[in-house]
């Protein structure tokens, strides 16, 4: 049992020195948009509408906590998001394996995060959080200066 967790943690490991300059650039970018723009997702910079991944992290925590109402109105993907990351997990940490059906996975997880989208925008939005439109967008200030 023990070997098994020094062998997982090594994988983990692995990943996060294979992947270093992209985590640093993802926690700069982090820090850098939360404190210009007081937002993170750069659809919502940029033009005032959230994406079809806006919301997703805190549906995807408030899911884990028990929330399963507010994490769902949060993001109605998150469950399929939580099944597929754990299965990604168990397959790359656990059982150290390459599964060919994790393109499948993800295509099909990334479909139906679209048209929950999609819907959502035509029939939800304006709406609660995350479907709200963002004010300061640097698309209203570059065409319509602080109006």
């Amino acid at each position: 049992m023990i070997e098994t967790i020094k062998v997982m943690c090594q994988r983990v490991w692995k990943d996060i020195k294979n992947f270093r300059v992209a985590i640093l650039i993802f926690f700069l970018y982090q820090i850098l948009t939360r404190s210009v723009f007081y937002a993170f997702c750069p659809q919502l910079i940029l033009t005032g509408f959230p994406c079809a991944g806006c919301g997703l992290t805190r549906a995807v925590l408030c899911i884990l906590k028990g929330q399963f109402t507010r994490g769902l109105r949060l993001n109605p993907a998150a469950p399929l998001w939580i099944c597929f990351l754990c299965w990604f997990f168990i397959n790359r940490y656990v059982r150290g394996v390459y599964d060919k059906r994790t393109t499948v996975w993800i295509c099909f997880v990334c479909a139906v995060t679209f048209v929950i989208y999609v819907y959502r925008m035509r029939c939800c939005f304006p709406g609660e959080p995350p479907l709200v439109y963002y004010k300061n967008n640097l698309l209203r200030k570059f065409f319509w200066g602080n109006q």
